[in-house]
């Protein structure tokens, strides 16, 4: 049995990485030992079988501020120790993460494995010295695979590589799709989103989008989940919220449940999230959408993000332009007038998550690994 050294941010399903991390430690220790460096505040994780957890990076609610290789210095001695036997090296994580794997990777003459998760393998070419860093660790790796198409054009703009591969991010779709929703009547047509209130997720967008929608619709409801850290936009959203008077119409919730979460997918009859790209800020991919899916929900997605390989534009959903509110309004009206259409989307939205189950996802993280 063959032996990875993974080295996360984190192992939390309260962030994107740390759920892809999980989902792929659950399943790939199965067929291999692993030994996993990730952050301090993943002491809870409990263990599966094969596999070891050492929390001893910095904290992901740091990362964001040092955004600094140095740090990672005290702890390259400690992941030493236990690098015995490893067979190879994989960082889950971007840039200041994948450096120390490289490092790591270099140290003990190991093949290395890298993720491109989207925005984050794109920023650090902005910066100095990390462009230097990170270009480093992306030419030392023998593997980098890309979340979405996307990333992988945008990543061949910045550096010349031919290592890449395309790995699209899988979902547990048994959780979402094969869910207990007991159904509560209403009396009024509901659409949701899930994400961040951050500026790339597009809902100054898919907010004034609602006013048209409204018009149809006096009684819609429009559901924003997810956590409110950055007050400046969450204070825009609010000033457009009433702006527009929809203060009967749109609610912001954070901090839910899981059981919670699916319970709004079910219950909603649309998953609205319009991205917009920010400079190098974009949609990696938006799982968020296939979850959507799994729940039997027509999507609705922009254009230029790694959205487009979670929808299946006129199957699974729709892809509007990039910030165009008007064609928001279109495409959510369209599903909205014709349920039928909506819930043929849905249906196909259902198979194509039972699809991109991590699963089957899993497998081609096998071949990479015995591969190498």
């Amino acid at each position: 049995m063959k032996t990875i050294l993974i080295i996360t941010v984190s192992l939390s399903e309260k962030n994107g990485v740390g759920r892809y991390s999980q989902e792929l430690v659950e399943r790939l220790c199965k067929n291999f030992k692993l030994i996993i460096f990730t952050g301090k505040d993943d002491k809870c994780f409990k263990s599966p079988q094969n596999c070891q957890v050492f929390p001893i990076l910095p904290n992901f609610s740091n990362f964001f501020k040092l955004r600094n290789p140095l740090i990672f210095i005290p702890c390259v001695w400690k992941i030493l120790k236990f690098s015995r036997g490893v067979d190879a090296v994989h960082s889950f994580m971007d840039y200041p993460h994948s450096f120390l794997a490289s490092i790591v990777s270099v140290l003990i003459g190991k093949p290395l494995i890298l993720t491109a998760n989207g925005t984050y393998s794109l920023e650090p070419f902005n910066m100095w010295p990390d462009r230097y860093f990170h270009k480093f660790a992306l030419r030392r790796a023998k593997t980098i695979i890309c979340i979405s198409r996307f990333t992988q054009i945008e990543l061949r703009k910045r550096i010349n590589i031919s290592t890449d591969v395309l790995i699209n991010d899988g979902i547990n779709f048994n959780k979402f799709g094969n869910y207990r929703f007991i159904e509560k009547r209403k009396n009024h047509s509901q659409i949701l989103s899930v994400g961040t209130l951050k500026f790339r997720k597009g809902y100054h967008v898919s907010i004034p989008a609602l006013v048209g929608v409204k018009k149809e619709y006096p009684d819609i409801k429009y559901y924003i989940v997810g956590n409110h850290n950055n007050k400046a936009y969450w204070g825009e959203l609010k000033s457009i919220v009433a702006k527009y008077k929809l203060e009967d119409n749109v609610a912001f919730l954070e901090n839910i449940d899981d059981g919670k979460l699916i319970d709004l997918y079910y219950s909603s009859d649309i998953f609205v999230l319009t991205s917009v790209n920010m400079d190098d800020n974009f949609e990696g991919f938006g799982l968020v959408y296939l979850e959507a899916g799994a729940c039997g929900k027509p999507v609705v997605g922009a254009y230029g993000s790694g959205a487009e390989d979670a929808i299946i534009d006129g199957q699974t959903g729709l892809l509007v332009p990039q910030g165009d509110v008007n064609k928001t309004t279109e495409a959510i009206l369209r599903l909205l007038d014709n349920p039928e259409i909506a819930r043929k989307m849905g249906e196909s939205g259902k198979k194509f998550a039972q699809r991109m189950d991590w699963d089957n996802v899993v497998k081609k993280y096998i071949e990479i690994y015995e591969s190498d």
